[in-house]
């Protein structure tokens, strides 16, 4: 309105002035300016009669500063924290080590022929090598059985020792001959020997089993000395050095597609050799090779081979407490020079030490991250994220693409949602307890209301029952908060095999009870199971609060169904689990299995003749109907024809339920927002300190 009463009364001064022009002399030059406020200024002018009209802009006001974003940096960027759920290594042994708190050490202390390629889990760089063996380069001969690396040189080991083609060639000789059914080396005496049986080197020695050496030093001891040489000499001729031409050769057994791939895991740590033989390890000698097999960590761990490192990778071990602390320190003569892939650091790491502490408790690690005192913590479990989503200022998907929390951006934490994930936990039956010495999770060892026999498990209608008391809904939706399927085979989606149209069992009290009811167990008295009752065990590592809630939910479950069902949980310490695991005392187990090479093999094998399976003590009946599949599964390369065939894997293992397979489920990381570089790479053993910097 303003504005307006402005521009009138203007024309109106105009209007007059032209009105008296003649009775008064025109002046040469009349101004009226009118203002028009915060815009411009409107100046008309009257020159010789004649209005003139001129638009002056004004100067606009200069911008107020806007607040600087908050910018987050750590006390300390040299020192990452990094505080995980309780356990720690069972040995830092590459050759022996099968669990991933062991992996996540060894893979930043050691260097390996080939890598992964940043985030990419099918896809390789080289590492020692100086390139990627193919059938171009003649890095693999016409019938895909021999595979050939050029090693690096001016590469040196944390002691100073020149690394050698010869050590490259020993890591792998050694990984084999000391190797047990505890460690991973099968995934090399597959391809490398021929082996399916036993997973290890006895199967060349017995491959029966009739003379009992798989996991006994004390039996392989006892076999013909000329025998055991040349099982040693059968692996030495597998794997050969030449460091005049600076190369090492692999002569497989079989044609294998998975054998690159499988060289870049922890099991190929690249080890010195007279480092392993000074510090009480074998030296190469195939008169000597049969003291060292089957080496238990608490044995190895006595040693530096457990207890210490000396490879080339980027950290060098400062200290170990068991169950407490890991403390690494960088290699400032770091020998990477150019980067492994794109944009990928080299040299000395940017972070300079790195401490991994173990805390049980998600609320003491919660703590210590929202003071500032850790780096990353680990959730425990998918039902801690909404606790830890009242830190994030900022969210990022996998593709690294971060985006400001609409209320909270301030907030000190960010998270990375919809994390891919290679591993899976599941619950497995032991089908033969072992009663050697007692066993406490057995209870009274009988069927008298008060415990269960060795074999209760050996019970499909038993099995059955356990599975359709288990509540997937709320498993995927309390635990798993949504962001899971359940899982209808052991391979893992996109891989050969994985099917949604395989059966797979549904939360069912009624089918839980009727499957109960057809138990053929009967008490020394002839009472029913039904009516007479049970009592067990389920075991689970503490600190894992989504293993804690998958027990909880049988014990709740099939007690429901019947009083005198008493399934009970309890937590036992990381080193005590994986000693009850491996000694095949738990009736009833609840684990995780993180795939070691991106290939339904490795779930199948594990799953039924391999690590699994022997932990289950899973029938022979059962085992001789599966084998063929898994081996004909792995040779077969055209995806559509292998899927086929893990069809009829995928229908056995459902009929007859040696495992309850849980959920397939995406992760989540949390990590404070002044630590940068982070990427997913699911097949790491937690995380690659090398790629982290802090600001």
């Amino acid at each position: 309105m303003r504005t307006k009463l402005i521009a009138v009364f203007s024309l109106l001064v105009i209007a007059s002035m032209i009105l008296g022009a003649c009775a008064t002399p025109t002046p040469e030059k009349i101004v009226v300016t009118q203002v028009v406020p915060g815009a411009t200024q409107v100046v008309t002018q009257i020159v010789a009669g004649t209005p003139q009209v001129q638009v002056i802009t004004a100067t606009p006001p200069p911008p107020q500063p806007t607040a600087a974003p908050k910018q987050f940096k750590s006390k300390d960027p040299t020192t990452f924290v990094a505080i995980s759920i309780a356990g720690g290594p069972e040995t830092l042994d590459p050759a022996r080590d099968y669990e991933t708190s062991g992996v996540e050490i060894i893979q930043n202390m050691y260097d390996f022929l080939v890598y992964y390629n940043r985030e990419k889990v099918s896809e390789l760089v080289p590492m020692l090598a100086t390139e990627i063996p193919t059938a171009a380069n003649g890095g693999i001969s016409a019938d895909g059985l021999t595979y050939t690396f050029k090693i690096r040189t001016g590469v040196k080991f944390h002691n100073g020792d020149d690394l050698t083609p010869q050590d490259v060639a020993f890591t792998f000789q050694r990984g084999i001959l000391q190797a047990d059914s505890n460690s991973p080396q099968w995934l090399l005496t597959e391809p490398i020997l021929g082996s399916t049986a036993y997973n290890d080197i006895t199967d060349q020695l017995d491959p029966d089993g009739t003379l009992g050496l798989v996991d006994s030093r004390e039996a392989l001891a006892k076999v013909d000395p000329a025998k055991l040489k040349a099982a040693c000499e059968k692996v030495t001729s597998a794997i050969t050095a030449d460091n005049s031409a600076g190369t090492v050769t692999f002569k497989l057994a079989q044609s294998w597609g998975p054998f690159l791939i499988t060289l870049a895991g922890t099991w190929g740590a690249i080890q010195d050799q007279k480092w392993v033989a000074a510090n009480g390890g074998w030296d190469g000698s195939c008169d000597t090779w049969q003291n060292f097999y089957a080496l238990e960590p608490e044995e190895l761990n006595k040693t530096k081979l457990g207890a210490g490192e000396n490879g080339t990778g980027p950290y060098i071990l400062d200290h170990w407490t068991p169950n407490e602390e890991i403390g690494l320190k960088a290699n400032e003569n770091y020998w990477l020079k150019e980067p492994l892939w794109d944009g990928g650091p080299t040299g000395a790491p940017k972070i300079k030490t790195v401490l991994l502490k173990y805390i049980g408790e998600f609320s003491t690690r919660f703590a210590a991250f929202q003071a500032g005192d850790a780096d990353w913590i680990a959730a425990g479990s998918p039902e801690n994220w909404p606790q830890l989503d009242t830190t994030v200022g900022q969210t990022c998907d996998e593709a690294g693409k971060c985006t400001p929390s609409a209320d909270k951006p301030d907030n000190f934490a960010v998270r990375y949602v919809k994390l891919a994930q290679i591993a899976r936990t599941d619950a497995f039956f032991n089908f033969q307890l072992n009663t050697a010495g007692g066993n406490n999770f057995m209870g009274s060892g009988k069927l008298d209301g008060n415990g269960i026999p060795p074999d209760f498990f050996s019970d499909i209608h038993v099995r059955k029952a356990f599975a359709y008391c288990f509540d997937w809904e709320t498993y995927i939706t309390d635990v798993l908060q949504g962001e899971a399927k359940q899982a209808p085979t052991v391979m893992l989606p996109g891989e050969a095999g994985y099917d949604e149209s395989t059966p797979m069992y549904t939360y069912d009290p009624k089918k839980c009870e009727e499957e109960f009811k057809a138990s053929t167990w009967k008490s020394a008295d002839g009472k029913s199971l039904w009516d007479i009752g049970f009592r067990l065990t389920v075991a689970y590592n503490a600190g894992n609060q989504a293993r804690q809630t998958v027990a909880q939910i049988f014990t709740n479950n099939i007690s429901a169904v019947n009083p005198k069902f008493v399934v009970e949980s309890t937590a036992l310490p990381w080193a005590a689990y994986l000693n009850a695991y491996q000694n095949k005392k738990l009736p009833f187990f609840i684990i995780g299995w993180q795939e070691d090479i991106p290939d339904p093999h490795n779930w199948t094998f594990t799953y039924s003749l391999g690590a699994y399976g022997g932990k289950q003590k899973m029938p022979k009946e059962l085992k001789d109907q599966l084998a063929p599949i898994v081996t004909t599964g792995v040779h077969e390369t055209d995806f559509a024809k292998r899927s086929a065939i893990y069809k009829q894997f995928n229908q056995l293992f459902y009929d007859n339920i040696p495992t309850i397979l849980l959920a397939n489920a995406l992760g989540r990381r949390y990590f404070q927002r002044w630590v940068s570089g982070f990427y997913n790479n699911p097949i790491y053993g937690n995380l690659y300190y090398y790629v982290l910097s802090k600001q």
